[in-house]
């Protein structure tokens, strides 16, 4: 159970992988319940560098996100903002435990 409300909903497509053979593995979307703020921020990317995030999604724990998955999610308007993720932050607990990790897109 995750700290603060987890009431939208996003999901994580992971990129399907070339099996060697001329067949592809297709993609895997996972549905996460998360907690959505959409703000323009500026965040250190995976690489050091300033970059400008739209959106950034709280998820309870650690889940399987990487920086070559696409999230999307989709507001209470109609519009859906898919994009890779810019910044992984892990927010850990006293005991070192993974409590919320915050993906910005």
């Amino acid at each position: 159970m995750a700290i603060i409300p987890l009431k939208q909903k996003v999901v994580i497509t992971k990129p399907g992988a070339d099996t060697g053979w001329g067949h592809a593995v297709p993609d895997v979307e996972i549905t996460l319940k998360a907690r959505v703020v959409e703000e323009t921020r500026i965040v250190k990317n995976a690489v050091g560098d300033e970059a400008v995030s739209s959106m950034s999604a709280i998820f309870g724990g650690l889940p399987n996100v990487a920086y070559d998955d696409i999230l999307t999610f989709t507001n209470e308007l109609g519009v859906i903002i898919s994009r890779k993720p810019l910044s992984i932050e892990p927010r850990r607990g006293i005991g070192g435990k993974t409590l919320l990790t915050e993906v910005y897109v």
